[in-house]
């Protein structure tokens, strides 16, 4: 009986070690060897003109990235979604500003700072007119 009983404690043991292992080794995989790109968006995105009318905008994933897309009545922009404070997603309210609901930073549709703590403006992104699509990225 009692060799039973050390043989079940031998494999718990064995289990729970290889457990521990594998759990801390995996990070360390995972940051030695990321995924080569990031899921959850194309290289470049493409927005049929009919949903998106003048004074209207639409986060969209370029790379991964989030993408904040202006249609103004002669303009479209594409402008880094991520407030360059501490990247909260930023939104379009109209009137040509850009306002981050986290602490009220404002930016105009260049990207550049306004108002508030962010220090450094929005990165913009290519963004171009390819027949009846808004085409971003490149």
């Amino acid at each position: 009986m009692s060799g039973s009983r050390r043989n079940f404690l031998h494999v718990a043991i064995g289990t729970l070690g290889a457990v521990f292992s594998v759990s801390l080794v995996y990070p360390l995989f995972r940051f030695l060897w990321p995924q080569s790109d990031k899921s959850g968006g194309e290289g470049r995105v493409g927005i049929p003109m009919e949903e998106m009318l003048a004074g209207q905008s639409r986060v969209v994933l370029v790379r991964g990235e989030p993408v904040l897309v202006i249609r103004e009545a002669n303009s479209v922009v594409a402008l880094s979604a991520t407030c360059t404070h501490l990247s909260c997603i930023v939104k379009y309210e109209g009137g040509g500003v850009v306002l981050c609901p986290c602490h009220a930073s404002a930016f105009d549709l260049s990207g550049n700072v306004t108002a508030g703590p962010a220090p450094r403006p929005l990165p913009s992104y290519p963004v171009r007119i390819e027949g009846d699509k808004i085409v971003v990225g490149s």
